[in-house]
């Protein structure tokens, strides 16, 4: 009988051997071959987790896993149903059987997305995924859909802390107002006018990663100062707001040399979820293609 070639050794069941199947991809590392050579079809084309992991360069399932808990809720943030590319699954290794996740294509991009990129393997697992996806997709991307949800819940808790040390619903504008003036020199409607946004747009979702990151920092912090120093009434909220505010633009402008208001406008954030959900479809095309 012919050796088999380690592709082909790659496509055996795992119930079988799966340390052996583990091992030859950590081997032969993250490549178009050993991926490809990977999966498995019953009704879908998978791939399964464990031995992504090791692809990846992973040899702890708890850190992978956490890895596949961030790709899940990007999957979320995208309105897409984490269970359809994430499938609970078990096989058998060494007699042991083993919780583990049948992984889709996109499922795994999502979970290279958000793995270690000191790693060399999670390095060619991007550039390999976001190229069958024919698709310009980079963390920063996911970095800006994150932290554009994180800074949505941070708002709110700010406007909870603040409604309880007397802001009114309809002072709301002039407290978030000064938060902005103290971290861009001007109010919102001229940083809108500014750089360039439609009145009838969100300025949180043109901004990049650095600038949501600036904004996220300064409503936490707004909160905090709130609470912990008894902050009470209109006039001593906005004046916090505006006091965190121009705490953090002096320290953008100490650490990225550039002011804020002066940070480049990106891609909308529902610009970046349609380019995202669209790699899903290609990729969903590309596996039934080859089936």
């Amino acid at each position: 009988m012919a050796k088999k070639t380690p592709d082909q050794q790659l496509a055996y069941n795992p119930q079988v051997g799966g340390n052996l199947l583990r091992g030859l991809m950590a081997m032969t590392g993250f490549s178009v071959e050993s991926f490809e050579g990977a999966k498995r079809e019953n009704g879908i084309c998978y791939w399964y987790a464990h031995e992504y992991m090791s692809a990846l360069g992973y040899a702890s399932w708890p850190s992978f896993q956490s890895v596949i808990t961030k790709a899940m809720g990007a999957c979320t943030r995208l309105g897409l149903d984490p269970t359809e590319g994430f499938i609970s699954d078990t096989y058998v290794d060494g007699g042991k059987t083993v919780k583990t996740y049948k992984l889709t294509r996109f499922a795994c991009f999502l979970i290279a997305m958000h793995a270690d990129s000191n790693k060399p393997e999670v390095a060619a697992a991007k550039a390999v995924l976001a190229g069958i996806a024919e698709k310009v997709i980079s963390e920063r991307d996911f970095g800006r859909l994150e932290t554009r949800e994180d800074l949505k819940l941070a708002e709110k808790v700010m406007t909870g802390v603040a409604k309880n040390s007397g802001l009114a619903d309809n002072e709301f504008g002039i407290f978030k107002n000064s938060g902005f003036v103290g971290m861009y020199n001007m109010s919102i409607k001229d940083l809108g006018k500014y750089k360039g946004i439609n009145s009838g747009d969100t300025l949180y979702d043109f901004m990049g990663l650095e600038e949501l990151a600036g904004n996220l920092f300064r409503v936490t912090q707004t909160a905090a100062r709130i609470k912990n120093n008894n902050v009470k009434g209109l006039n001593q909220l906005s004046s916090a707001a505006k006091q965190v505010g121009q705490e953090v633009r002096t320290m953008m402008l100490k650490n990225g040399g550039v002011k804020p208001e002066n940070l480049p406008i990106e891609d909308k954030i529902s610009t970046v979820k349609s380019k995202l959900k669209n790699a899903n479809k290609q990729m969903k095309k590309i596996d039934q293609k080859k089936k």
